[in-house]
C-alpha cells in the first residue's frame, strides 16, 4: 500500500474563507475611511458656518439693521428647499440668493464683495433665513444659516446649521 503525500497547497475552501475575512476587513475599513471623512466635511462647514455667524453680527452691528434689512430678502433659502441642491449651477436662483446675501452681508461688515464660502463641503449652497423682525417689531425669531449636509436637501435630519446671535431683539 501507497503512502499518500502530505500536500503543501492551500484547499479550495481555506482559500475561499482567506477571501472573506479580507473582503470583510477591507468593508470595515471604507466604512471607517467614509465616516472619517464625513466628520471632517462636518468640521469644515461648523468652522464656516461659525465664520459666517461672526461676520453678520459684524454687519448688524456696524449698520444697526436685521439681516434681512441688509439682505433686502426675508427667506434667501426659500428657493433651495424641498430639492437636492448638491452641484446645482451658479445661475441657480437658490445660489444666486446665497451668493447675493452673504456679498451684502460682507460688504456691510466692511470685508469687500469677493464672496468668502461659496459653497458647503458637499458642494451646495449654503441656506440662510432671515428671520429676525420679518413679520413686525415684536417678532424675534432667530436668524439661521444651515448646509444641507450630506443628502443635498435643506431642513432634513443630517443638516447643520446655527441661530445667528440678534443685535436688535434681546437674546
Amino acid at each position: 500500500m501507497k503512502k499518500m503525500k502530505k500536500s503543501k497547497s492551500f484547499t479550495l475552501i481555506e482559500l475561499l474563507v482567506v477571501i472573506a475575512i479580507i473582503g470583510l476587513l477591507a468593508s470595515i475599513v471604507m466604512i471607517n475611511v467614509n465616516s472619517a471623512r464625513n466628520k471632517a466635511k462636518y468640521a469644515k462647514v461648523k468652522g464656516e458656518i461659525a465664520q459666517f455667524a461672526e461676520i453678520a453680527v459684524v454687519a448688524q452691528g456696524e449698520t444697526n439693521k436685521t439681516l434681512q434689512q441688509i439682505t433686502g430678502n426675508g427667506c434667501s433659502d426659500c428657493a433651495c428647499r424641498d430639492r437636492n441642491i448638491q452641484g446645482i449651477p451658479d445661475t441657480d436662483s437658490c445660489a444666486v440668493n446665497w451668493y447675493n446675501a452673504i456679498t451684502k452681508i460682507q460688504q456691510a461688515a466692511g470685508f469687500g464683495d469677493s464672496v468668502l464660502m461659496k459653497r458647503d463641503a458637499w458642494d451646495a449652497p449654503y441656506g440662510l433665513d432671515e428671520n429676525e423682525l420679518e413679520f413686525g417689531p415684536s417678532d424675534c425669531r432667530y436668524d439661521t444659516i444651515k448646509s444641507a449636509g450630506p443628502d443635498g436637501i435643506l431642513y432634513t435630519g443630517d443638516d447643520y446649521g446655527v441661530n445667528i446671535l440678534h443685535i436688535i431683539c434681546s437674546p
